[in-house]
């Protein structure tokens, strides 16, 4: 019992250590923001277009402006998952109906806080689209959990009966 009730509190950390990262991302200005995005766009234009470094410079300046957005996104889409993933395993002893729905609803209301916090950040702006990507990303996280959670408790159950049959 001791055990689980440690393993909750490590979790609501990582929650709200998540949920602390996003919201640093969030406070960054546009110029910092879009910086953190491009950087990720260059490495991977490094590693995956061979000729990359070879081609002049505005040539790479539109292979990575062309990036970005889509960068942007997975980058929102995986960190809700996450997020979503992580709120799905501190209500693991729900239903999964129940576990799904308030995991969803956080996720979902924190996305929205997000956009909303975004409208007072230099450069920055809130859009629904986001809350959107972020709620998507969330509905994966959170099926991936409670499909991990499903196969666990199948696999107890059988080892259950397994112990059954042998007594």
């Amino acid at each position: 019992m001791k055990s689980i009730k440690i393993f909750d509190v490590v979790i609501w950390m990582l929650i709200i250590f998540w949920c602390g990262l996003i919201f640093s991302m969030s406070c960054q200005k546009a110029n910092k923001s879009n910086g953190t995005s491009g950087g990720v766009c260059n490495f991977i234009a490094r590693v995956f277009i061979s000729d990359f470094e070879e081609m002049p410079e505005t040539e790479q300046e539109e292979i990575i402006e062309n990036m970005q957005f889509v960068v942007r996104k997975t980058a929102h889409f995986t960190a809700y998952g996450i997020l979503g993933g992580l709120v799905a395993l501190a209500f693991r002893r729900k239903t999964f109906k129940k576990r799904f729905l308030i995991s969803l609803g956080l996720s979902f209301l924190y996305a929205c806080s997000d956009e909303i916090h975004q409208l007072f950040v230099k450069g920055r702006s809130g859009e629904f689209r986001d809350v959107l990507i972020d709620s998507s990303g969330a509905i994966v996280g959170i099926l991936f959990v409670c499909l991990i959670i499903y196969l666990i408790n199948i696999k107890r159950l059988i080892k259950i009966q397994e112990q059954i049959i042998i007594n």
